[in-house]
Parts: structure tokens; sequence; C-alpha cells
């Protein structure tokens, strides 16, 4: 072994997609939708309920409440993505997901791309979502598809 004159340094930090802004971590995304699949089953269980009481009472009123589990089960994430960037659960983790291009805020087309994204992930044995380890932006199929990237979403600093 040669002897060099410089010492150890550690290794350069990756580069975030902004300065002072990371990367949401695999970890918080993953939490963050397990409290979003849960948060929807409640909602779809407690719109079941209704449609069979309704359905016994004056069934076009259960049909009522069985578009309105549709809607909930395809408009939930994107309409949380387009209105705040966050579901309930990434808001509880602090996480965002925002255009890759510029961090900015997605629409409708990119939100429901995404959601597209979500049911191919899914479909292919969860690999999309395994490849968020993948990739060096941490971002899963659905973010590829719809050009986004969740980052980390700290609450700002207090000031008056």
């Amino acid at each position: 072994m040669s002897a060099s004159g410089g010492s150890w340094q550690a290794p350069e930090p990756e580069a975030g997609p902004a300065p002072g802004i990371e990367f949401a971590s695999p970890g918080a995304r993953l939490v963050g939708y397990i409290v979003d699949i849960f948060i929807q089953f409640m909602v779809v269980v407690v719109l079941a309920i209704l449609s069979t009481i309704l359905a016994v009472i004056f069934w076009p009123l259960a049909v009522l409440s069985a578009l309105l589990i549709i809607a909930v089960s395809i408009l939930y994430f994107p309409y949380f993505w387009v209105q705040s960037g966050q579901t309930p659960g990434m808001s509880i983790m602090k996480i965002k997901v925002v255009r890759d291009a510029d961090g900015g805020p997605i629409t409708w087309g990119p939100a429901l791309l995404r959601w597209v994204g979500f049911w191919i992930s899914t479909v292919v044995f969860y690999i999309g979502f395994i490849w968020i380890f993948v990739d060096k932006r941490r971002r899963g199929w659905m973010d590829l598809i719809a050009g986004t990237v969740v980052v980390a979403a700290p609450e700002p600093p207090y000031s008056n």
C-alpha cells in the first residue's frame, strides 16, 4: 500500500431536487400509503353500509351510494395530489408530490397518470414501487409515468 498525503474525506452528499429539499424516504412513502389505504377502506366501508341500508329503503339511493364508492376509489389520490400535493397519509409523514421538472404543484393530467402508474406498479408484482430503491431520485414507475417526484415537506419554521 502506498501512503497518500491527504486524509480520508467522506463522499459528497447526493444532490437533492433543489437546495434544502430532500427526496422522501421509502419508509415515509410506505407508511403514508398504508395510512391512505386505511382511510380509503374506512370510507368505502361506511358507504357500503349506507348503500345496504338505502337498498332496503329505496334502491335508487343505493345506486348513488355505490357510485360514490367508485368515485372515492378513483379520485382519492389524484384529488389530494392536485389540491395540496399531499394525501392525508403523506401529510402525516411530511412528504409531498411535485413536478419533477421544476418542483411545482401537479395538475389533474399528471395526477391521473400517476394514479394509473400506481395500478401498473401494483399489477406488475409491485416492481414499480420497488423501483424507488433503484432510481437515484427515488422515483417509482408512477413518478416516471407522470413526471413527478416525492420530496420531504417539513413544516415551515414559525415566524411572526
